[in-house]
């Protein structure tokens, strides 16, 4: 354990021990403090987590598809609290499920039986060239978070990472590499469109495996998204590399959902040193952290079953930073 991590174990065994709820504690042992799988601690809080009321309600809006009715673009007509398939898949990960966890292994095995073509893709269809090859990211990036490794990926990484070579072989980004690479691998018109590489999706797939970027193309990549003036899209507003005002709880969120992505590359590190200081300047003086109120629209919160305690809020907060920052200290 390096020293950057063993400052890291250290805050999350301060908060591990004034005992959030299951799903942050299962976090921090899993994610921060690293427990092996067989850790009877780890076990034990896992089996834990059926009494969480947000497990609860997300098994209970799940349908016998294994999805949460639309897939990527929100119903209005449907009341429900989980939007969409993947506000579901993000929700029960940030909860602390796993692939292994029922509620997951109906979610993975519904996108793997739409990724094969087995069954017909719930949102409203667009009437473009772009449709068919966005249906299939949706549908990778959203696996790609359950179970990156899975082979019902290996077909829709394979094709974003030739796309990726292609958009990015003079070393930097150029729009015309981009527009000439898709008219040559999906025939999809993407100028200006979610299909562009720099998409939350892309991001997900092209770092579900680590290393399969040679070096210097995940560099010029991650360097690009780093630095785009509008984020990635899906989660735009503002340059990722610039932490907005905590004061603006959906900015907030959103910016934190890029660095949780990016984090999935190994060479992120490289990168994130200054975000990584910021987040530690923003620990209070009792050793946790409080960001404010969650984002509208936000997967990762609450863990607790309220925050009426504002313990409870800053341990969920100190969950979600420590678990990052982990990731940061590789």
């Amino acid at each position: 354990m390096n020293d950057r991590m063993q400052v890291v174990a250290a805050a999350a065994t301060q908060a591990f021990a004034l005992r959030p709820a299951a799903p942050a504690r299962v976090r921090l042992l899993r994610d921060v403090l690293r427990r092996p799988d067989d850790n009877p601690e780890l076990r034990q809080t896992q089996a834990e987590l059926k009494h969480s009321p947000w497990i609860r309600q997300l098994a209970g809006e799940q349908r016998a598809d294994g999805g949460w009715g639309a897939f990527h673009s929100r119903d209005s007509r449907l009341k429900q609290k989980t939007g969409t398939t993947e506000i579901g898949v993000e929700r029960g990960l940030a909860l602390g499920l796993t692939e292994v966890s029922p509620v997951m292994v109906k979610a993975r095995d519904y996108i793997v039986y739409l990724l094969a073509d087995s069954g017909a893709f719930p949102d409203c269809p667009e009437k473009n060239d772009r449709w068919s090859t966005g249906v299939q990211m949706f549908l990778a990036g959203t696996l790609a978070l359950i179970s990156p490794r899975h082979p019902a990926l290996s077909k829709v990484r394979s094709l974003w990472i030739r796309l990726a070579e292609r958009i990015f072989a003079s070393g930097g980004y150029r729009e015309q590499d981009e527009i000439a690479a898709h008219a040559e691998l999906t025939g999809a018109t993407v100028a200006g469109s979610y299909l562009r590489i720099g998409n939350r999706y892309a991001a997900a797939i092209l770092s579900s495996v680590p290393d399969q970027l040679p070096a210097g193309l995940e560099q010029a990549y991650l360097r690009w998204l780093w630095h785009k003036p509008d984020g990635l899209i899906y989660l735009e507003e503002m340059p990722s590399a610039m932490p907005p005002p905590v004061g603006q709880p959906g900015r907030f969120d959103r910016w934190l959902v890029t660095c949780e992505l990016l984090s999935r590359f190994p060479r992120f590190c490289e990168l994130s040193a200054g975000i990584a200081d910021w987040l530690w300047r923003q620990r209070a003086d009792d050793g946790l952290w409080d960001l404010g109120p969650r984002g509208s629209t936000s997967a990762w919160f609450p863990l607790a079953d309220s925050w009426r305690r504002p313990l409870s809020r800053k341990l969920d907060w100190s969950t979600r930073v420590l678990v990052l920052l982990s990731k940061l200290a590789r």
